[in-house]
């Protein structure tokens, strides 16, 4: 409202409507042609009340119609994650921990010395010494590296391979983890459709959905982490493999890359049983709580008196 000035609306038909405002002369507001709003104080300038609060309500039809139909695909992916995630934890689930549990007893605490893949020079060049006889004096620390890398696996030049039976066990085990993290998203976002709004007492139900909520994002911040790890691996064997290129004739660097490779191995077999254990854990947990996940709330209050 305008202060010290008063509005009044007269009808006159159906298409024309003035309005006079005390103490304003010549400013009026009128239809001009159907259905056409016209603003004008008799300098042609605007008016912006009638914009800003007049003018939405010609369209307010049509945002209700968005509104529904906005609505209609909400209700249409909730019913569609309800579904997913409903089979994963009840299909899904104890196929991927039958399937997993028999990869994992394929990977065998044995099998330790088949991994070992370690480039070592075929023969080491000992470098020509400085005169003759006991003696001799000893070469310097420097031409002490001066050991081609033709001596090593692959040639100068060429490239030097990883751990061929890591990388292929690794590229098996990194869809598992993804997969893992996908199908936890999906439990993760229908139990978070299914909490209701928050209200006072009665609460326990609600309480169970958040903490299924959190243990399925610790699953997925987890196996975020076994995929970080991998690169990790690659890093500190090639700074290892560096060195040997450069050192061959150190014997403890070759050791070392062994143990790597060796622990990257049992790390490996570690994060599958991971894998199969939290698909186990998580069937066993919804399953027996599904009640209180899909209805948080009961709506017997007959039962609280």
């Amino acid at each position: 409202m305008w202060p010290g000035r008063h509005r009044e609306w007269s009808a006159c038909g159906s298409a024309s409507a003035a309005c006079h405002s005390a103490g304003t002369p010549g400013r009026h507001f009128g239809l001009a042609g159907p259905g056409l709003l016209g603003v004008g104080d008799g300098a042609g300038s605007p008016n912006l009340y009638l914009l800003q609060h007049l003018m939405p309500l010609a369209v307010m039809a049509s945002p209700r119609k968005l509104e529904q139909d906005v609505q209609a695909k909400v209700d249409s992916f909730r019913a569609r994650i309800a579904q997913e995630a409903e089979d994963l934890v009840s299909t899904f689930f104890p196929q991927k921990l039958s399937e997993l549990d028999s990869r994992v007893q394929e990977l065998r605490l044995q099998d330790l010395s088949r991994i070992r893949s370690v480039p070592a020079p075929e023969s080491l060049i000992a470098p020509d010494t400085v005169g003759d006889g006991p003696n001799r004096d000893p070469p310097p620390l420097q031409t002490q590296s001066s050991i081609k890398v033709l001596a090593l696996p692959g040639g100068e030049g060429q490239l030097l391979r990883s751990n061929q039976h890591l990388v292929e066990l690794i590229e098996r085990v990194k869809p598992e983890i993804e997969l893992l993290r996908e199908k936890c998203n999906t439990v993760r976002m229908w139990v978070q459709l299914l909490i209701p709004k928050v209200e006072d007492g009665n609460n326990f139900g609600v309480s169970i959905q958040e903490d299924t909520v959190d243990q399925l994002w610790t699953v997925e911040s987890t196996a975020a982490s076994y995929l970080r790890r991998f690169s990790t691996y690659y890093n500190t064997r090639a700074k290892l493999v560096s060195k040997i290129v450069k050192y061959p004739q150190v014997e403890d660097y070759r050791r070392t890359v062994a143990e790597v490779d060796e622990n990257e191995y049992l790390s490996v077999r570690q994060i599958l049983l991971h894998v199969r254990n939290q698909y186990a854990t998580l069937h066993d947990v919804i399953l027996k709580n599904i009640e209180k996940i899909k209805t948080p709330r009961s709506t017997n209050t007959d039962n609280l008196y």
